[in-house]
């Protein structure tokens, strides 16, 4: 049975990939900041038959990354330094 698979990668996007009943995986579509349009857009491939037949699978959203809490703070302009000599 062809399965889309709706996943959160090891940055914390979100991404659609489709396997075939052979077990290939070929990725679809990639970065985005959440799960919503990729499972709107997994209903509509299953519906238009371009996925015919296709299970949804969406997996957990994990923990955000070190990396994504950084990047997700607020930008603070630092202080004036003084030139070194």
């Amino acid at each position: 049975m062809a399965r889309l698979h709706i996943s959160q990668d090891d940055t914390g996007f979100w991404q659609m990939s489709f396997e075939d009943d052979d077990g290939k995986l070929t990725l679809v579509s990639h970065q985005f900041a959440s799960p919503d349009h990729l499972i709107e857009d997994a209903r509509e491939l299953v519906e238009r038959g371009k996925a015919p037949g296709a299970a949804i699978v969406i997996g957990p959203p994990r923990p955000p990354s070190v990396a994504a809490r950084e990047l997700a703070r607020p930008y603070t302009k630092p202080a004036p330094r003084k030139a070194v000599d």
